[in-house]
């Protein structure tokens, strides 16, 4: 049986993938979801639940939650330790 090891480079490779796929059908809330969701903090998933109800509710997503959510999520990146992992993710949106 193997264990998974977060410090192995391809721990993380199915994740990209995914935001790799979500990109390519413009699934970029569900990207942001899942980024909030595996790095930020529990306000930050706070915040993002909610963002999450309003896009669904109005079947877009307004400019200025598209800002705050933006913002959001350059904050989570850039006060990650793993910058190559930032990195990757940041290339990947």
């Amino acid at each position: 049986m193997t264990t998974l090891n977060i410090n192995d480079p391809k721990y993380y490779d199915p994740f990209l993938e995914t935001l790799k796929e979500n990109t390519k059908i413009n699934n970029h809330n569900e990207n942001y979801s899942l980024i909030v969701e595996n790095f930020g903090f529990s306000d930050e998933k706070i915040y993002m639940r909610d963002i999450t109800k309003i896009v669904e509710k109005k079947k877009h997503i307004p400019h200025y939650v598209q800002l705050a959510r933006n913002y959001m999520v350059k904050c989570i990146l850039f006060r990650m330790e793993n910058k190559s992992l930032s990195n990757k993710i940041q290339a990947r949106l």
